[in-house]
């Protein structure tokens, strides 16, 4: 059991670090990957829903919603280099369509600043190598779209190193606006291809896509007053195509039945209810948590707080806690957690990939812990290192240490030391991301009933 990153003095709360890991196991090992919509996505879904009934949770369900399940693929990638074809590794982003075989011409776009250059049609017949992040402004797509490629390679600059990550394109952008082939390589293959001024490429892309329903699992801890607005606890089970995902995101998963476990030993109700949820189709961009928020729309004055863990297992790293809400909810998490022993830097960002933004597109403040060990990333990122191998247990069980007693006494507290919703700021933010990248409407929806104090 790894056991690398272990922090000195004893943990705040006495976590059980062997039942961490006999989970992360379940979920790795026994089960492995866990792609929306298949068996072992479904398999991951039942095994937390048993989890959370055996620590003594109430109102246990696992809710259905449909997705688009990525059941198989295959990129065949080749360059004409020094005179000879080479092959490189690539894959295909999930939900995007494949490519019929041929040999293009292949063009070279570093992103976002030459978007200017997508002219209609003028990528038609070719090949665009992206270099930096896809867009993630609905117009920069429109133009991608519109410039007509045959395919376009993603080129990721957050992971400069020789293996290929998996990846998904944005459902509501394929829906409203089309998507090309998409496929992602290596950073140093593509640094080779630069370098030699590659500009010839074989590409063929097969991908076999299918409709299918993804699981969330839902259980709670009622509280004394039911008018109060509950905590909800997040984490996410699915994972991208080619690794089992052991920090993105098994770590939150083990590190959610652990806070849910030991809260539910507490004495007696808190006066808050607190509300644990573990999403399907979160690489997706939030299928799942986007399609319970609209379902529960009726509920939304009901919550109060959203706590989110995703990826939280870097044996060397940064604690990172990404709040949406006014400066005195950042101030408030970052004491009481420094109380217990975990210091965090907090971003006051507003990000619409994790399964916190649906939530605060229905006005609800949010922290998102998250633990980087790149720039703004993880080195381990979607690929086969993504492994048991290089997660830390103590690294999640000085998290879960620290946020069982803050989850605790906010629950206990019948008046919050911050405001219910996050700032105009913010919620402009907000409003155009979940408009261009969730079909949102910009107009979010009307506070529901409910108090956030007595």
């Amino acid at each position: 059991m790894p056991r690398s990153g272990s922090s000195r003095g004893p943990a705040p709360v006495s976590v059980d670090r062997r039942r961490l890991w006999r989970d992360w196991e379940v979920l790795c090992a026994d089960i492995g990957e866990r792609r929306a919509g298949t068996p072992e996505e479904h398999r991951a879904a039942a095994f937390v829903a048993g989890e959370f009934a055996k620590g003594g949770l109430r109102s246990v369900e696992v809710l259905e919603f449909p997705c688009l399940s990525h059941r198989s693929s295959r990129v065949d990638l080749a360059a004409r280099e020094g005179g000879r074809w080479r092959a490189a590794d690539a894959r295909i982003l999930a939900g995007a369509p494949g490519c019929a075989a041929g040999e293009r011409e292949l063009v070279w776009l570093e992103m976002p600043e030459e978007a200017a250059r997508l002219a209609p049609g003028s990528l038609r017949g070719r090949v665009a190598a992206v270099f930096g992040p896809l867009p993630t402004s609905a117009r920069d797509h429109r133009r991608l779209v519109a410039a007509a490629p045959d395919a376009v390679i993603h080129v990721d600059e957050r992971l400069p190193f020789a293996w290929t990550k998996s990846d998904g394109v944005y459902p509501e952008w394929v829906r409203r606006y089309g998507m090309p082939t998409t496929v992602a390589m290596a950073y140093l293959d593509a640094w080779r291809w630069r370098k030699a001024g590659v500009s010839r490429v074989r590409l063929a892309a097969s991908v076999q896509l299918e409709p299918a329903l993804s699981p969330t699992v839902s259980a709670v801890l009622p509280g004394q007053d039911p008018l109060l607005p509950e905590i909800l606890v997040l984490a996410h089970h699915d994972t991208q195509a080619g690794n089992v995902g052991a920090d993105d995101n098994a770590s939150g998963v083990v590190g959610l039945l652990e806070i849910a476990r030991l809260l539910a030993k507490r004495r007696g109700r808190a006066r808050r209810g607190i509300r644990f949820l573990s999403f399907g189709a979160e690489e997706q961009l939030s299928v799942g948590a986007a399609a319970y928020v609209r379902a529960h729309l009726a509920d939304r004055g009901r919550w109060g707080l959203v706590v989110n863990l995703d990826s939280v297992s870097s044996p060397l790293g940064h604690w990172e806690m990404y709040c949406v809400g006014d400066r005195a909810l950042a101030r408030h998490a970052q004491a009481a957690l420094a109380g217990h022993g975990l210091a965090v830097a907090s971003k006051p960002e507003v990000t619409p990939f994790g399964d916190i933004f649906p939530f605060n597109w229905a006005g609800v403040p949010s922290l998102w812990f998250f633990r980087t060990n790149t720039p703004g990333a993880r080195w381990q990122h979607h690929s086969p290192s993504d492994s048991l191998e290089n997660v830390s247990v103590d690294a999640v069980a000085r998290l879960v240490g620290a946020l069982v007693p803050v989850i605790g006494a906010l629950a206990d507290a019948a008046d919050w030391p911050f405001g219910a919703r996050p700032p105009l700021a913010q919620r402009q933010v907000i409003a155009r991301l979940g408009q261009e990248l969730f079909g949102f409407p910009l107009r979010g929806p009307r506070a529901g009933a409910g108090r956030q104090s007595s």
